[in-house]
Protein backbone atom coordinates (compact mmCIF):
# COMPACT_ATOMS: atom_id res chain seq x y z
CA UNK A 1 0.00 0.00 0.00
CA UNK A 2 3.09 2.29 0.71
CA UNK A 3 4.03 2.29 -2.88
CA UNK A 4 0.88 2.88 -4.52
CA UNK A 5 0.04 5.78 -1.72
CA UNK A 6 3.22 7.37 -2.78
CA UNK A 7 3.18 6.97 -6.59
CA UNK A 8 -0.32 8.29 -6.76
CA UNK A 9 0.75 11.30 -4.92
CA UNK A 10 3.91 11.68 -6.24
CA UNK A 11 3.40 11.46 -10.03
CA UNK A 12 0.35 13.61 -9.39
CA UNK A 13 0.35 16.91 -11.49
CA UNK A 14 -2.33 19.24 -9.01
CA UNK A 15 0.14 20.04 -5.83
CA UNK A 16 -1.31 20.11 -2.28
CA UNK A 17 -1.87 23.84 -0.76
CA UNK A 18 1.54 24.77 0.74
CA UNK A 19 -0.78 26.67 3.46
CA UNK A 20 -2.40 23.29 4.10
CA UNK A 21 0.34 21.70 4.67
CA UNK A 22 2.02 24.36 6.90
CA UNK A 23 -1.11 25.00 8.83
CA UNK A 24 -0.79 21.26 9.78
CA UNK A 25 2.77 21.31 10.20
CA UNK A 26 3.56 24.43 12.08
CA UNK A 27 -0.13 25.41 13.88
CA UNK A 28 -1.83 22.08 14.73
CA UNK A 29 1.04 19.78 15.53
CA UNK A 30 3.08 22.09 17.90
CA UNK A 31 -0.15 23.36 19.88
CA UNK A 32 -1.24 19.07 20.12
CA UNK A 33 2.27 18.08 20.99
CA UNK A 34 3.03 20.61 23.51
CA UNK A 35 7.06 20.85 24.61
CA UNK A 36 6.65 17.58 23.24
CA UNK A 37 6.55 18.31 19.64
CA UNK A 38 10.43 18.19 18.73
CA UNK A 39 11.15 14.30 19.88
CA UNK A 40 7.63 13.51 18.57
CA UNK A 41 8.47 14.82 15.32
CA UNK A 42 11.98 12.90 15.15
CA UNK A 43 10.22 9.25 15.84
CA UNK A 44 7.22 10.34 12.82
CA UNK A 45 9.96 11.08 10.65
CA UNK A 46 12.06 7.72 11.75
CA UNK A 47 7.96 6.15 11.24
CA UNK A 48 7.83 7.88 7.41
CA UNK A 49 11.04 6.60 6.44
CA UNK A 50 10.37 3.31 7.95
CA UNK A 51 6.84 3.68 5.66
CA UNK A 52 8.82 4.87 2.60
CA UNK A 53 12.44 3.89 2.20
CA UNK A 54 14.55 4.97 -0.58
CA UNK A 55 17.03 2.88 -2.16
CA UNK A 56 19.87 5.08 -3.04
CA UNK A 57 21.07 9.05 -2.52
CA UNK A 58 19.58 10.45 -5.38
CA UNK A 59 16.16 9.19 -4.84
CA UNK A 60 16.51 9.98 -0.96
CA UNK A 61 16.94 13.81 -2.86
CA UNK A 62 13.67 13.47 -5.11
CA UNK A 63 11.65 12.46 -2.70
CA UNK A 64 12.56 15.11 0.12
CA UNK A 65 11.80 17.85 -3.36
CA UNK A 66 8.42 15.52 -3.78
CA UNK A 67 7.56 15.54 0.19
CA UNK A 68 7.99 19.81 0.15
CA UNK A 69 10.79 19.77 2.40
CA UNK A 70 13.49 21.47 0.55
CA UNK A 71 16.90 20.61 -1.38
CA UNK A 72 19.09 17.57 -0.11
CA UNK A 73 22.63 17.53 -0.32
CA UNK A 74 25.59 15.42 1.15
CA UNK A 75 27.85 17.49 2.35
CA UNK A 76 30.33 15.15 3.82
CA UNK A 77 30.00 10.99 3.81
CA UNK A 78 31.87 8.16 5.76
CA UNK A 79 31.43 4.78 7.08
CA UNK A 80 30.06 6.45 10.48
CA UNK A 81 28.77 9.66 9.43
CA UNK A 82 26.43 11.42 6.90
CA UNK A 83 26.34 15.91 6.62
CA UNK A 84 23.12 16.33 4.85
CA UNK A 85 22.28 19.92 4.11
CA UNK A 86 18.94 21.06 3.26
CA UNK A 87 18.37 24.39 1.46
CA UNK A 88 15.90 25.90 -0.94
CA UNK A 89 12.40 27.62 -0.93
CA UNK A 90 10.28 25.79 1.59
CA UNK A 91 13.36 25.86 4.19
CA UNK A 92 13.57 29.56 3.90
CA UNK A 93 9.62 30.50 3.66
CA UNK A 94 9.39 28.21 7.56
CA UNK A 95 12.25 30.39 8.95
CA UNK A 96 11.34 33.68 7.75
CA UNK A 97 7.22 33.17 8.40
CA UNK A 98 8.17 31.16 12.06
CA UNK A 99 9.96 32.30 15.11
CA UNK A 100 11.98 28.78 15.56
CA UNK A 101 10.87 26.62 12.96
CA UNK A 102 11.11 22.25 13.83
CA UNK A 103 13.46 20.45 11.17
CA UNK A 104 12.55 17.40 13.39
CA UNK A 105 10.85 15.51 10.93
CA UNK A 106 13.50 15.40 8.18
CA UNK A 107 16.22 14.74 10.68
CA UNK A 108 14.19 11.58 12.08
CA UNK A 109 13.31 10.08 8.45
CA UNK A 110 16.87 10.89 7.54
CA UNK A 111 18.17 8.80 10.60
CA UNK A 112 15.84 6.04 9.76
CA UNK A 113 17.27 6.42 5.95
CA UNK A 114 20.57 5.13 7.44
CA UNK A 115 19.47 2.25 9.42
CA UNK A 116 16.94 0.93 6.50
CA UNK A 117 20.15 1.23 4.16
CA UNK A 118 22.88 0.16 6.72
CA UNK A 119 21.73 -2.11 9.15
CA UNK A 120 23.10 -0.72 11.87
CA UNK A 121 21.80 1.78 15.04
CA UNK A 122 21.52 5.27 13.35
CA UNK A 123 20.20 8.61 15.22
CA UNK A 124 20.48 12.51 13.49
CA UNK A 125 20.60 15.96 14.73
CA UNK A 126 20.79 18.97 13.81
CA UNK A 127 24.10 20.86 13.76
CA UNK A 128 23.85 24.05 12.76
CA UNK A 129 20.57 25.93 11.14
CA UNK A 130 19.90 29.75 9.49
CA UNK A 131 17.38 31.37 7.94
CA UNK A 132 18.39 29.32 4.57
CA UNK A 133 20.02 26.13 5.33
CA UNK A 134 20.07 23.71 7.95
CA UNK A 135 22.40 20.90 8.52
CA UNK A 136 22.01 17.32 9.56
CA UNK A 137 24.65 14.57 11.17
CA UNK A 138 23.87 11.30 10.90
CA UNK A 139 25.89 9.06 13.12
CA UNK A 140 25.98 5.45 11.73
CA UNK A 141 26.80 2.87 15.11
CA UNK A 142 28.46 0.03 13.40
CA UNK A 143 29.07 -1.59 16.63
CA UNK A 144 25.31 -1.52 17.08
CA UNK A 145 23.82 -4.10 14.16
CA UNK A 146 19.99 -4.35 14.07
CA UNK A 147 19.76 -7.83 14.62
CA UNK A 148 16.86 -9.44 12.74
CA UNK A 149 17.10 -6.29 10.03
CA UNK A 150 14.92 -7.13 7.44
CA UNK A 151 14.92 -3.67 5.34
CA UNK A 152 11.77 -2.95 3.39
CA UNK A 153 11.58 -2.99 -0.23
CA UNK A 154 12.21 0.66 -1.74
CA UNK A 155 9.71 2.51 -3.17
CA UNK A 156 9.93 3.18 -6.62
CA UNK A 157 10.63 6.74 -6.94
CA UNK A 158 8.19 8.34 -9.47
CA UNK A 159 10.70 10.73 -11.29
CA UNK A 160 9.69 14.40 -12.69
CA UNK A 161 8.15 14.79 -15.70
CA UNK A 162 11.10 16.94 -18.19
CA UNK A 163 9.47 19.88 -19.43
CA UNK A 164 9.60 18.85 -22.80
CA UNK A 165 8.09 22.06 -24.76
CA UNK A 166 10.55 23.58 -27.19
CA UNK A 167 12.15 27.11 -26.82
CA UNK A 168 13.21 29.56 -29.44
CA UNK A 169 16.37 28.64 -29.22
CA UNK A 170 15.75 24.93 -29.71
CA UNK A 171 13.37 25.08 -32.55
CA UNK A 172 14.29 24.24 -36.25
CA UNK A 173 14.19 28.14 -37.30
CA UNK A 174 16.51 29.64 -34.96
CA UNK A 175 19.45 26.89 -34.74
CA UNK A 176 20.75 28.03 -38.05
Amino acid sequence: MTNAFYSQFAGNAIKTSVLSVEVLRDALLPNLLGADSSGILYWAGKDLARQFPVATTADLVTFFEQAGWGHLLVIKESADLITYELTGEPVARRSYAIKKPDFMLETGFLAEQAVQRVGCVSEAKLTFQNKMRIRIAVTIDHKQPITNHDPATPIEIVQPLVDETPTDETTPEHQN
